[in-house]
């Protein structure tokens, strides 16, 4: 199955199908679903055969060229980025120092902070949630002296990084009891990334040979954090904090083995004081751990009804595009009873008719063209009321009610997210201070301000009675446009003669 990968181009979930770790059943239950969104986010790349099935005894050069043909649009993937834009309008008050000194570069990879926040809001609008991990420096240092000094000497590495994980990435977890946090999770990450940041892992011994080798032969690495926690004792009138465990280990082809995979192990490190593992699930419903809906699915399933009628229409368009020549009063070729022949017709050419022939072109009817094109049209107007895109000039206006009417179910999954945005910032800002030991910033209210984006225009003022009055007097509305609005101003259907 494919999954897209990072918001980019689809990859494979078993890729090749030997993974080292057990896939939740919470993740295979899901997987169908999210294959679907995923497909249309990446425009059917690689999947119009699936969609678009071969037709009962149609030519193979037929369906290919109909394959060619579809050209699926980039609706669903603008619709989220629209849904993702009205959450962008988003400032935080105060940061941790080490954050914000390296809010250009939170990840490792030289992304900004509200774009890594904007990506974030963007899988959990297409997958329905996603995880945010807080990955602790990989330089560690024997005092706080030394790492002060990396700190002003430009080390990033002396520094967390945040991860985003993809729902289809996070391929298992464990938790101790119901609405618990995780103990331990497993997740993948492509192996370019990791070539690109390998730089971090400066305490490994891989070597050049074994990065190419497991380039060349497998596309992911595989990490796996688990939390310790403290035996319960007493150190320094507190009790022991806990620890984590953070493995990476990839798949190095071995034709001697059963699979013909083995794991590899590239790193093991332990990091102290950890009173939980920090990692955060930023799911758009408030879901437990692992769990959420996927709340633009509707969408993609409407965005794959209309690729498939936009194809079944073009379709018709392309056989029907040409009047068809029809002779009648011949038995065979013009003039002749032997076995027929094509008739090449050009601007200089004659067609000679025996006495009681004719010739004509015929144009087809293609009724059902009309029914296509109405459909079409439907299926148009209901993607772009439920994506809160303007049809532009397209169909007839609508009032303001009738837009605040479609987009209340939005805005209130917009509302939802906003609020669950607002609370994983402030957890992210907690799991920072706690792996650097800084003081969390006293801010006055939330951490984070999330203003949704108007999603219907502002109501524009009535005009008073006398001012309607005044319009009827001189003649710009009629007596018939005054009763109507009065009778809407007051409620009550206008009395009709």
């Amino acid at each position: 199955m494919h999954i897209s990968s990072a918001l980019g181009p689809a990859v494979s979930l078993a890729s090749p199908p030997e993974i080292p770790v057990p896939i939740h059943p919470s993740l295979l239950a899901i997987l169908p679903r999210l294959q679907l969104v995923h497909d249309c986010w990446d425009l059917l790349n690689n999947q119009k055969e699936y969609y678009l099935p071969r037709g009962e005894r149609e030519p193979d050069s037929a369906y290919k060229r109909r394959i060619d043909a579809a050209l699926p649009s980039g609706f669903f993937r603008d619709a989220l980025r629209t849904f993702a834009g009205m959450l962008a309008s988003s400032h935080w008050h105060q940061l941790p120092a080490s954050l914000q000194s390296v809010i250009t570069d939170v990840d490792g990879c030289g992304t900004d902070l509200g774009v890594f926040l904007e990506r974030a809001d963007l899988l959990v609008l297409r997958d329905g949630a996603a995880l945010i991990a807080v990955i602790p420096p990989a330089h560690l240092w024997p005092s706080e002296g030394d790492r002060q000094q990396a700190l002003r000497n430009g080390d990033r590495l002396s520094l967390p990084r945040l991860l985003l994980i993809e729902r289809a990435d996070l391929l298992n977890w464990h938790l101790p009891a119901n609405h618990a946090l995780p103990t331990s999770i497993n997740w993948r990450e492509p192996l370019t990334q990791a070539h690109r940041a390998k730089t971090q892992w400066t305490e490994t011994q891989w070597t050049e040979t074994q990065w190419a080798e497991a380039e060349r032969h497998h596309p992911w690495q595989y990490l796996t954090a688990t939390f310790i926690a403290g035996d319960g004792s007493l150190t320094s009138g507190s009790l022991t904090p806990g620890s984590m465990n953070l493995s990476t280990e990839t798949l190095l082809a071995d034709p001697q083995a059963p699979s013909g995979w083995r794991t590899q192990q590239i790193e093991q490190r332990h990091y102290q004081a950890i009173s939980q593992l920090p990692a955060i699930w930023y799911a758009s419903d408030g879901s437990a751990f692992g769990e959420g809906e996927l709340p633009h699915l509707g969408l993609a399933h409407q965005y794959l009804n209309h690729f498939r009628c936009q194809s079944d229409y073009q379709e018709l368009l392309y056989r029907t595009a040409l009047p068809v020549g029809v002779r009648t009063g011949v038995a065979g070729p013009l003039g002749t009873s032997s076995a027929s022949e094509p008739v090449v017709l050009g601007p200089n050419s004659v067609i000679d008719l025996p006495e009681g022939a004719s010739f004509q072109f015929v144009e087809i009817q293609a009724r059902s063209l009309a029914e296509h094109r109405s459909w079409l049209e439907l299926l148009d107007q209901g993607m772009r009321r439920d994506a809160l895109i303007p049809s532009g000039a397209q169909g007839a206006p609508r009032t303001a009610t009738e837009i605040s009417m479609a987009a209340s179910q939005a805005y209130a999954l917009l509302q939802s997210q906003a609020i669950q945005k607002a609370s994983m910032f402030s957890s992210l800002l907690q799991q920072w201070c706690a792996i650097t030991g800084e003081a969390l910033p006293d801010n006055d209210g939330p951490a984070l301000i999330v203003a949704i984006s108007p999603l219907a225009p502002t109501a524009k003022p009535q005009p008073t009675v006398a001012e309607m009055l005044q319009l009827h007097e001189k003649g710009i509305i009629s007596e018939q446009a005054l009763r109507q609005w009065l009778g809407d101003l007051a409620g009550v259907a206008p009395v009709t003669k």
